[in-house]
Parts: structure tokens; sequence; C-alpha cells
């Protein structure tokens, strides 16, 4: 089945299935990268450029073209920025 208005979504793109607005599920686990990223930024006070730049030296406007669906990370990227995250937590007041 074609794309098309209407709302005629296939249920399906080769073997991977299409939620009911026609995203891949890939879409909600950038969503969930993307948040963890903002809430991330917001507990050490940096933006989340900064955060990439400093776990997996992205590029100034990596952060932005993720944002916007045009690229996204490979699961490399993804597993040394989250591991940035654990090793560098933020500061709890008990530890400030």
């Amino acid at each position: 089945m074609a794309l098309g208005c209407g709302g005629n979504f296939p249920r399906a793109i080769g073997k991977f299935p299409v939620d009911e607005i026609g995203k891949l599920p890939h879409f909600s686990h950038m969503e969930q990268l993307i948040s963890e990223i903002e809430a991330y930024a917001r507990a050490v006070e940096r933006t989340p450029q900064a955060v990439l730049r400093a776990a997996i030296d992205a590029g100034g406007r990596e952060w932005e073209s993720w944002k916007a669906g045009r690229s996204s990370p490979t699961l490399a990227r993804v597993d040394r920025l989250r591991a940035f995250m654990a090793a560098h937590p933020p500061e709890t007041e008990d530890a400030a």
C-alpha cells in the first residue's frame, strides 16, 4: 500500500510496524533520547549542544539536526552518550 492522503498509511514498511499516525517506532526512541539529553543538560546546567560536544565530540548543528529529524545518531554514539551521562551524574545537594 502506498503512502497517500486521507490516512492511507501502510501497516508496515518491510518488516517494521508503523504506528497509528504513520511513524516508524524509531521516532519514539529518538524522542525519548532527546528528552533524556534535555533533562540531563538542565540538571548539569549546560546546553544539550555542550553535552553532546563533551560526550561524543558532536558538531554544533548536530543537536538541531536530531531534533528536526534530519539525522540520528548511531547506536555506538548513543551508547557513548549514555555512558558519559552515567559517569558524570548531576551533583546532588548532598554532594555540594
